[in-house]
């Protein structure tokens, strides 16, 4: 009888349990008035990026229980945002977290409130919601308005999100309100920590961090601060463009009131954060797909960095293990010279004569002057001078201001001024940051220019020297060859090849000054030394016609190609480095060196090269179809092109790549991926061609920076070209503009003004997510039906590939992988938002009809920004 008692009453307790399930599954998204969160329950964001609840911090007092947002996709604990960090909850008593009936969030321990928001609604239907951005929301609904009654964005703790704002509003010079973010007291306790970031309460458009107590009397001081805003990035991160990451200041930093804020928005809102440590240390980090967080930036992190560490008119300089070298600037000596020489800086410098307010510079001593420091932090407390357009409009303005002490002027900055005393500056060690011109009497000018007078003799004397000792061991190096020449050398000697390059059997001479990546070459290959063989200058003059410009098949960064036929009658392309060339010996050689090591039949293979006096000459294997952009952005030529070919085309260089980048000995990232860079057999096989700018990878590098920025305008990823960061995935970018190329037959720089768009990216975005992907596609290849269906495929992996973070690129595999499956599902691209273009010099006229060159197709073999 029980048992069937027993029996009868399971559908019904499989019925409430599908209604708990129900409720609980809501739960998980949003909560309701009267509803609560138990230890155990999470709220979690739509797209799974973030989660609310009760958590312990790692490696602080277990017992102690927060309420929190963490990330739901990271390998660690990591938690943007507390709302109990004053007011932990004990884990041995019952705690919660519920939605009051007045609208209130609350975090209880029994009955007793340990924190809330401190909100009501008049509107009721109050509803708990985390977004995708790590925002938590109360809102209140009522007859289909929703109204915004709190959320954790307007009350951060430690950390800056994506989405959200530091602000300041000011009124008759006073601050109303403003956005502070304060660190954790630990890295083990959440509570209210020491150090403070926030807006300047003055307005100056930096940001600062505040230590409690740190001014000697209990109140607070400043421990670091920005710098000025300069567009894309900080003063003080001066070799970070914040902008890329979505950066950027609302408001007019020169108005006296009104309100500022610093807006973070990216496509991808998980991707980034900025965080405030607990040693006062702010920290910007990318969230890598693997799970962990990756530093992109982090100040202070030497002493210099922290706030004027060397007192009033003097720089500061990273010396050993990150100690600050402080220096008077010039024109000034210390305030106390016992205590500056006995490491105590706070007492600063002053001028050593006084400063006359006389507008004109002489040289009488009676006038004043600049002395100029290149790459520094600029001072604190600059006033904008709005009313000047030039850096020499703003020289005249300070020299007429009585009160100006310096002056600085850059795009980004425009025209700022200082007074008699300047604070907190330092210097860069990589040729970052600003030019500051500091006011000078003419005396000291007078001084620095003797100064100079006797050091250009000593450099003169040293030139010298330096120059006649080169002469001499040149001389020595050559004594063979002047041998020859007299004849008094063995015929045996006479035979011999003068080479850089080892002939095969014969003992390598390294090139001298050979760079890291050639030493990691060698290493990658166990030790041994590559063999190429070496043709004298006489062979490739007479294969060349000696160098006949009837044998000429185009020209490049490097120099001159031309046609040749070796005396076996092999067909060859000779590369000779031009002296006007961009390029040189470090494009050369690295060309000879790293193409040697790979061989794959969508690489071009080199078959030799020269090395004779002022000589450099490469010999390739003759493709004698010349390059894909022959064809591709030729009208005539481009209908010899059907989708086949594309298609194969675009399949060929995709193996290629993959080879680069994971198949060969070396793992190597091209830099110069186009067009011009792709030849084509006698039967259409795309070859790449071109390792003058190619870097090697070590096995566990995934991204480098490089102070040197090369390659092609227009094919360069967003991170290469505006910050020096390069990887595989800036191969992939380039690699996605040249599929849309491909695809379009038209040139990436053909598609200025079309629908508002910059570029091939641009334009191809807004078909493709208009459902007019169709309308890209060249009209020699839209038919048949599934030619046109595989073109729209391209397009879709060529969207994938030109997405703005690297992270979000899929890697060459992936690539391949798709190409050649019509049956996996796609992701769904990003809108591109950072495009680059360069400006033609007949943007606004006729074109030729026969160029084949896109007016962004130039190399470009060193490019230093900001």
């Amino acid at each position: 009888m029980a048992h069937g008692a027993t029996t009868a009453a399971l559908p019904f307790l499989f019925i409430l349990s599908f209604l708990y399930a129900a409720v609980h599954a809501d739960a998980a998204a949003t909560l309701s008035q009267g509803q609560s969160m138990g230890p155990n329950d999470r709220l979690v964001s739509p797209g799974g990026t973030f989660a609310l609840g009760f958590f312990a911090p790692a490696g602080g007092d277990p017992s102690r229980r927060y309420l929190g947002v963490m990330y739901a996709q990271s390998n660690e604990q990591t938690v943007p945002w507390v709302a109990n960090r004053d007011a932990p909850v004990s884990a041995a008593s019952a705690y919660s977290a519920t939605v009051t009936a007045a609208g209130e969030l609350q975090v209880l321990q029994g009955d007793r409130v340990a924190w809330s928001t401190n909100t009501s609604s008049p509107m009721g239907n109050v509803t708990l919601a985390i977004s995708d951005t790590g925002n938590l929301k109360l809102t209140a609904a009522a007859d289909g308005a929703e109204q915004l009654v709190w959320q954790s964005f307007d009350h951060p703790t430690d950390t800056f999100l994506p989405g959200m704002e530091i602000t300041l509003d000011r009124h008759n010079g006073a601050v109303v309100s403003r956005t502070l973010f304060t660190s954790w007291r630990s890295p083990g306790d959440p509570g209210t920590g020491d150090f403070t970031l926030g807006q300047d309460p003055l307005g100056s458009a930096q940001l600062y961090i505040w230590r409690r107590g740190g001014g000697g009397g209990g109140e607070n001081a400043t421990y670091w601060r920005s710098g000025q805003w300069a567009n894309t990035n900080f003063v003080g991160v001066p070799w970070r463009s914040l902008y890329v990451y979505g950066f950027k200041l609302n408001g007019d930093p020169s108005r006296l009131d009104g309100a500022m804020s610093y807006i973070f928005n990216t496509y991808n809102t998980s991707e980034y954060r900025f965080m405030l440590h607990p040693n006062g240390t702010e920290t910007c980090y990318m969230l890598l797909g693997s799970g962990d967080w990756e530093t992109v930036w982090s100040q202070p992190t030497i002493q210099c960095h922290q706030y004027n560490t060397c007192g009033a008119n003097a720089e500061c300089a990273g010396g050993d293990n990150g100690r600050a070298v402080c220096t008077c600037l010039k024109g000034f000596e210390p305030r106390d010279p016992a205590e500056y020489g006995a490491g105590n800086w706070a007492q600063g410098c002053v001028r050593s004569a006084p400063l006359s307010c006389e507008a004109n510079v002489s040289g009488n001593g009676g006038g004043v002057g600049f002395t100029d420091l290149p790459g520094m932090k600029l001072p604190n407390f600059a006033t904008w001078v709005t009313t000047v357009g030039d850096e020499n409009a703003c020289r005249e303005a300070c020299l007429a201001n009585c009160s100006c002490g310096a002056y600085s002027y850059s795009i980004g900055t425009s025209c700022l001024i200082w007074g008699q005393e300047l604070l907190d500056i330092y210097q860069f060690p990589d040729g970052a940051g600003y030019d500051l011109h500091v006011k000078v009497p003419a005396s000291v000018l007078d001084t620095g220019s003797k100064t100079r007078r006797w050091t250009t003799v000593v450099v003169a004397v040293i030139v010298v020297v330096v120059v006649l000792a080169g002469c001499v061991l040149l001389l020595w190096k050559c004594r063979r060859k002047i041998k020859e020449k007299l004849g008094i050398v063995g015929s045996r000697e006479k035979t011999r090849l003068p080479s850089l390059l080892p002939v095969r059997g014969e003992s390598r001479q390294d090139f001298s000054g050979a760079n890291q990546s050639d030493h990691h070459q060698e290493e990658a290959e166990g030790g041994k030394k590559c063999e190429l063989p070496l043709f004298p200058l006489e062979i490739v003059a007479a294969a060349t016609g000696d160098f006949s410009p009837d044998n000429k098949l185009g020209e490049g960064g490097f120099g001159h190609v031309y046609k040749g036929r070796l005396p076996g009658g092999e067909e060859v392309a000779v590369k000779r480095l031009s002296r006007s060339s961009g390029q040189g010996l470090e494009e050369f050689k690295n060309e000879v060196i790293l193409i040697a090591k790979l061989q794959h039949r969508n690489l071009v293979k080199l078959l030799g090269c020269c090395i004779q006096g002022e000589e450099k000459i490469l010999v390739y294997e003759y493709m004698p179809n010349k390059s894909l952009d022959a064809f591709l952005f030729d009208p005539e030529r481009r209908v010899l092109l059907d989708w086949k070919t594309r298609f194969h085309i675009i399949e060929g260089i995709a193996r290629g790549l993959l080879y680069l980048h994971r198949d060969s000995r070396l793992r190597v990232v091209h830099r110069d991926l186009k067009a011009s860079n792709i030849l084509l057999d006698r039967d259409m096989n795309p070859k790449i061609s071109d390792f003058g700018m190619a870097r090697i990878f070590g096995g566990d590098q995934n991204q480098v920076n490089t102070n040197r920025v090369v390659g092609t305008l227009g094919y360069m990823s967003p991170e290469y070209a505006m910050e020096g960061l390069f990887s595989v995935r800036s191969d992939v970018y380039s690699f996605g503009i040249l599929i849309l190329e491909i695809v379009s037959g038209q040139k990436n720089s053909s598609f200025h003004h079309m629908e508002g768009s910059l570029n091939i990216v641009g334009y191809a975005w807004q078909l493709w997510s208009a459902g007019r992907g169709e309308e890209l596609v060249d009209l020699a290849v839209r038919s048949p039906p599934a030619a046109r269906a595989a073109a729209l495929r391209c397009v879709h992996v060529a969207l994938l590939c030109v997405q703005d973070h690297a992270c979000d690129r899929p890697d060459v595999q992936y690539v391949v992988m798709a190409l050649g499956s019509d049956s996996s599902v796609l992701p769904k691209p990003k809108p591109p938002t950072f495009t680059l273009q360069c400006t033609s010099s007949d943007r606004f006229g006729d074109r030729h009809a026969d160029e084949s060159h896109s007016a962004c197709d130039l190399t470009v073999s060193m490019l230093q920004g900001r």
